[in-house]
C-alpha cells in the first residue's frame, strides 16, 4: 500500500509539538505561527507572569536538599521560545 506524500511527514510525529513563546516577543510569535502553519505544531504564549517557586515555603516533611529544576533550554534565553512535545497517550 502506498502512502500519499503529504501525509508521510505528519505520520512520523506521534504526538504534536507545542511552542511556547515568551510574552512580549510579538515578532517571534507571529513568525513561528506563520512558519508552522502547515505543520502539526501549536504555537501559544507562555502564560506565566512570575516564577511560582521563588519563595522557599517547603513543607516540614520536605527532604529535598536543593532545587531540582534544570536550567531553561537555550532557545528560551536566546530566542524567546521553547519547544515541548506532548506525551503520548498511555491507553492501550
Amino acid at each position: 500500500m502506498r502512502r500519499r506524500a503529504d501525509t508521510i511527514g505528519t505520520m512520523a510525529l506521534k504526538s504534536p509539538l507545542q511552542i511556547f513563546v515568551r510574552i512580549g516577543a510579538l515578532k517571534r510569535f507571529h513568525a513561528l505561527r506563520e512558519k508552522t502553519r502547515a505543520l502539526p505544531v501549536h504555537v501559544a504564549w507562555d502564560r506565566r507572569r512570575t516564577d511560582r517557586r521563588t519563595a522557599s515555603s517547603g513543607a516540614p516533611s520536605d527532604r529535598r536538599q536543593g532545587d531540582r529544576r534544570a536550567d531553561p533550554p537555550f532557545t528560551w534565553t536566546t530566542a524567546d521560545f521553547v519547544v515541548v512535545q506532548e506525551p503520548e497517550d498511555q491507553t492501550d
